[in-house]
């Protein structure tokens, strides 16, 4: 998948969740040379200097306003990107509710301005503009620097296929098939993925991942999507776990990637 280049250090697990969530390919990143800021940062993801090729930052995605976007719109800011399903029952919520968190955060700060934080879907033939705004929506209110973005099969696969994001589509297995929270609508398959945040610096080179489920607090997601979830999603929810992470690790990670901090 992607970028057939050998990872020089293991990376740390991915959390592995049933429904939505499973464990990456493989799929291996260009390490950052080695310094005491490399060091420090690994302890909690993957430290990387991996430049996009134009082919990746041009490529063009829907936003949930209808707007065109592409990474190479973000030139110069530092950005952040989320894999996430709107119709995940397990991890995505959780996913989803941290990095929002963090961007109030760094808002509240005043560093916002410099900053994007992206949640790109692995399921665009449902997340549609209409669904992604509803998505959107539900995280009372939504930042005016995270967006959350579709695009056609091609254009989505590019990008998790570059970057090495598993997904599988499988279909929802026996029992009652859960509905769509927006339309209502019976759902027919589920996508397996794995869960990634992705950091690229002002430059379009990615610098930074940090792998598996989040540390999320349960009143941090969404009423509608806290009752969507399965037993399994909300039970992860507030549980501690030395893999998580955490809204505050992130943040660090926006300060090293943006020269704030040197680890």
């Amino acid at each position: 998948m992607g970028r057939l280049k050998t990872v020089a250090a293991s990376v740390a697990a991915v959390v592995c969740l049933a429904a939505c969530s499973a464990q990456a390919s493989g799929a291996g990143h260009s390490q950052a040379s080695d310094s005491p800021a490399s060091s420090a940062m690994d302890r909690i993801g993957t430290p990387l200097d991996s430049a996009l090729p134009a082919s990746i930052r041009d490529l063009r995605f829907t936003a949930s306003d209808g707007r065109t976007v592409r990474l190479a719109d973000f030139a110069g800011k530092t950005v952040a990107i989320s894999d996430v399903m709107t119709l995940c029952q397990e991890t995505c919520p959780a996913d989803t509710a941290t990095l929002v968190q963090t961007v109030r955060a760094e808002d509240d700060a005043g560093r916002g301005s410099g900053e994007v934080f992206l949640s790109i879907t692995v399921d665009p033939a449902r997340d549609t503009a209409a669904q992604l705004a509803a998505y959107r929506n539900l995280f009372v209110t939504p930042p005016g620097n995270w967006l959350a973005l579709t695009g056609t099969a091609s254009t989505v696969n590019a990008l998790w296929n570059y970057l090495g994001v598993w997904r599988q589509k499988v279909g929802e297995g026996s029992g009652p098939a859960p509905r769509n929270w927006r339309t209502n609508a019976p759902l027919t398959y589920d996508v397996q993925h794995s869960d990634e945040v992705f950091f690229l610096d002002g430059r379009g080179h990615e610098r930074f991942v940090l792998e598996g489920a989040p540390y999320a607090a349960k009143g941090t997601v969404p009423r509608t999507l806290y009752d969507f979830m399965d037993a399994d999603g909300r039970r992860g929810l507030g549980a501690a776990s030395t893999t998580a992470w955490t809204q505050a690790q992130a943040q660090k990670v926006l300060a090293w990637v943006s020269g704030r901090s040197s680890a």
